[in-house]
């Protein structure tokens, strides 16, 4: 994401008069240092996301709010006269300094931005945020590039694969020393002299049988056929015995052949790797294929068909966030769509309040595994937050079934309608966010620190 949005973000609620700062260049930059620390808050917590987004989205957060008087605090840090500029509690300035600071971080972190977007696309369409409909739209518009532009990499399938060539070398140190024995010269003299003749003379001069060819060289035919075969008998058994005494160093053999296990146990390993990354994608649409058509919850190992269509509907967008990484392109809230509007007992133009539905969520023995889930990733409410922590506390649920106290812990109205398939995709969001905003990749990680 391109840094003239991150700068951005606070000039363009001044310039539509949303925000009066009196024309005061020192206010701006007080308030782009409130930003500043929130997007470094954001770093050390990233689970703050949630509900600096959810705060963000909403112009009827109330005053009271945790994340409110958090910004607050930062905001009288910076500026401790703000009071005398403008009255009462600033929400206005406080949702855009907190849209900044969200811009901000995400340029370093694209998970946040996963949150973010996830969060924006259930929400945005049930806030009254027509005066900001155009900043919020470019918004999370170049945000929801980036994350896209993310989620490309990570599910395309190439129509080719390339491996890199193996890099096996033997280095000197890996040459095999022979040791060999030397040919006994002596005996092979004795052997070559029985082969040219009946008779030699010892070191004293006197006569000595050889013991070997009868011929003598004054019958040359004869003494010929005699001496070659001889003579190649003689040679090939000294070869022969030095040969069988020579041996090859037994540690150095097993070092070498060691060291070409492991190079090329590498090279394989590294070119399944490479296998394994490239189809991860093909691989991860044939396994959403293969549920779709089975409607089998492995989480519940029971048929969505056994289920109310409520509950099935919540279940599959659990089932399905279980299934997929933390970047999944905006075909897969499409895919989770329809899925649900395809289970037989789903009737698609029938409604439910999202109160009701949460309360189902709450209650419903076959959601164990979702509000298991939820409450590993969300806290108990206690200020703006989504609809999972609701779904997810035990502790929660009686205090704030009562609609007001829903109003003020989600921003929604309790009568806002959904139907199935929408609520799905809500909850599949939800989960997709609530779990990006506390995973960080290493990446972005690296580069902070730089």
């Amino acid at each position: 994401m391109g840094g003239q949005m991150v700068d951005s973000v606070l000039l363009r609620f001044l310039s539509k008069g949303l925000v009066d700062l009196g024309g005061d260049d020192t206010r701006l930059e007080k308030l782009q240092q409130v930003a500043k620390d929130l997007t470094a808050a954001l770093g050390k917590t990233s689970s703050k996301a949630v509900a600096f987004s959810l705060v963000a989205f909403d112009p009827e957060t109330p005053d009271d709010d945790p994340v409110v008087s958090e910004v607050v605090d930062v905001l009288k840090k910076h500026w401790a006269t703000y009071a005398n500029v403008i009255a009462g509690t600033p929400v206005l300035l406080v949702r855009a300094v907190l849209l900044d600071a969200l811009a901000q971080a995400v340029a370093g972190d694209e998970c946040l931005g996963v949150a973010f977007v996830g969060l924006a696309r259930n929400i945005l369409p049930h806030m009254e945020v027509a005066a900001e409909q155009e900043i919020w739209a470019e918004v999370v518009s170049e945000i929801e590039g980036r994350v896209d532009a993310r989620t490309e990499r990570e599910w395309a399938t190439p129509s080719s694969i390339t491996v890199s060539a193996p890099k096996i070398q033997a280095s000197e140190s890996s040459r095999l020393p022979l040791r060999l024995e030397p040919v006994d010269r002596d005996q092979l003299g004795e052997q070559y002299q029985a082969a040219a003749g009946p008779q030699t003379v010892d070191s004293q001069g006197r006569a000595r049988a050889t013991n070997g060819n009868p011929q003598a060289l004054n019958n040359l035919p004869h003494w010929i056929a005699e001496f070659g075969p001889r003579m190649a008998e003689a040679t090939a058994d000294a070869i022969d015995a030095a040969v069988s005494e020579s041996s090859v160093d037994q540690t150095q053999l097993t070092g070498t052949f060691e060291k070409l296990l492991t190079d090329v146990s590498a090279y394989v390993d590294e070119t399944l790797k490479t296998v394994s990354a490239a189809t991860a994608g093909l691989q991860r649409r044939t396994d959403l294929l293969w549920w779709k058509q089975a409607l089998f919850s492995p989480s519940t190992r029971c048929s969505y068909r056994d289920l109310s269509p409520e509950a099935a509907a919540s279940l599959m967008a659990f089932d399905l966030h279980q299934q997929i990484p933390a970047f999944s392109p905006a075909s897969v809230t499409a895919f989770l769509f329809e899925a649900v509007h395809g289970l037989p007992a789903v009737d698609p133009s029938k409604t439910c309040s999202i109160h009701e539905l949460v309360a189902m969520a709450r209650e419903d023995d076959r959601l164990v595994a979702l509000r298991e889930n939820g409450a590993d990733l969300v806290a108990s409410p206690a200020g703006r937050g989504p609809l999972l922590s609701l779904i997810a506390h035990p502790e929660a649920r009686a205090s704030h079934a009562e609609e007001e106290e829903f109003r003020r812990l989600t921003g929604l109205r309790p009568e806002t309608q959904l139907t199935l398939p929408d609520w799905a995709v809500w909850v599949f969001r939800e989960l997709q966010a609530v779990r990006a905003a506390k995973q960080r990749t290493s990446g972005s990680r690296r580069r902070r620190k730089a």
